[in-house]
């Protein structure tokens, strides 16, 4: 089965496990290339009807109606019919992963909050995987041309869905046949650590309650990525959102009953399965400002409740590195990607593209311990800045 190559394609030791075309990116980092169409056109296709949806559709949907949530879906459902083949869309655990698949087979993952019942896909948040196929063209064309989904229950209680704002339809659930020799459940990897291990690739996933993250080496290079996970239609999917090295915007694999990972179209991986250790850290208490000190040189560090990071490093008040970023924490590990860095050319430093570590001894009254990758100097020890 030849699957579709598309331009939107990086390149990683991680992504050497992978065959399979994905198209997408994170629209945050430089590090995933991403392709060339700009266009903010609709798909010309609703779930109904090859016609492009009236653009009198309200946001709101019709009156007596309410905006769909979380618990308003059901783990499978079909949405009818569109790209000329029956479309079914996958919430999961319901755990930020969504899913849109096609028989081909063809499918389009994202991250979404499900907010007001809308779930937007495209290259910012999520990736297409599909075979050569003229429905899967279409079906690449709406993710690219950044489709929309608006969810709403109906004054009978009946789920519907609007697509690109045309005509609401009616959404039901879908039975699947659950197959005893994968892991179907993302309750299963919860808590869970695996080694893999295909030839000269090692690949170590920690999984904790809805993101995961990858540490990789294949000979003397090393790289790990971090992101969302969950199981769709026997499927794990993972969606990167931190990574220090170009990865491929969706990894698609089967885990059978011992946990060993088969990549769609690319390398069976032997794992050996263990229990994850780790203390989850609350993420409030890491908001704020904090100040450490190594060499002279003073790092001031903030955390905003929004997911935005920023370091400034200086020797005797002068500025000699600037960074900032997004940051998330999962687990125990606090995950920091930058988007931009100004370093004093003068003072030999390095800017990581990213930074991960577990953090230990969190005190929002004193400070913490941050046991992080950051090639450069970054101090270890955390503390709240003094005020006079």
């Amino acid at each position: 089965m030849n699957f579709k190559a598309c331009s939107a394609l990086v390149s990683s030791a991680f992504a050497m496990s992978l065959m399979l075309a994905a198209c997408g990116s994170d629209d945050n980092s430089s590090n995933v290339e991403r392709g060339d169409d700009d266009s903010s056109s609709s798909v010309e296709e609703s779930s109904s009807s090859t016609e492009k949806p009236s653009s009198s559709s309200k946001e709101s949907g019709p009156k007596g109606t309410r905006a769909a949530t979380l618990e308003d879906l059901e783990k499978n459902m079909s949405l009818g019919e569109m790209f000329g083949t029956d479309l079914y869309l996958a919430a999961g655990a319901k755990q930020g992963v969504f899913s849109l698949w096609i028989d081909e087979p063809a499918w389009i993952a994202v991250r979404s909050e499900f907010k007001d019942g809308i779930i937007e896909f495209g290259v910012e948040n999520g990736s297409f995987m599909g075979v050569e196929s003229k429905t899967a063209d279409k079906m690449q064309k709406f993710f690219e041309d950044s489709g929309k989904l608006k969810f709403i229950v109906n004054e009978d209680d009946q789920l519907q869905v609007s697509i690109n704002g045309g005509k609401f339809q009616d959404v039901e659930p879908v039975s699947l046949e659950k197959d005893a020799k994968i892991i179907t459940n993302a309750a299963d990897l919860k808590g869970v650590k695996l080694s893999c291990k295909s030839g000269s690739l090692k690949q170590v996933y920690s999984f904790f309650k809805d993101r995961y993250v990858v540490e990789e080496t294949n000979g003397d290079s090393a790289s790990w990525s971090a992101g969302y996970y969950d199981i769709h239609r026997g499927y794990l999917l993972m969606l990167p959102v931190f990574f220090d090295k170009s990865v491929y915007s969706l990894v698609s694999a089967e885990l059978d009953g011992s946990f060993n990972m088969s990549i769609v179209a690319g390398d069976e991986m032997t794992c050996s399965k263990s229990t994850l250790k780790y203390k989850d850290v609350d993420r409030s208490k890491l908001v704020g400002n904090w100040v450490a000190y190594e060499d002279n040189y003073k790092w001031s560090l903030k955390l905003d409740s929004l997911g935005n990071h920023n370091v400034e490093v200086t020797l005797k008040k002068a500025q000699q590195e600037k960074r900032a970023g997004t940051w998330d924490v999962y687990g125990d590990q606090l995950l920091m990607k930058n988007t931009s860095c100004s370093i004093n050319k003068e003072s030999g430093r390095t800017c990581a593209s990213a930074v991960k570590g577990s953090v230990e001894k969190l005190d929002p009254e004193k400070g913490f311990t941050y046991n992080h990758d950051d090639p450069g100097s970054m101090p270890k020890e955390w503390a709240l800045p003094e005020y006079e």
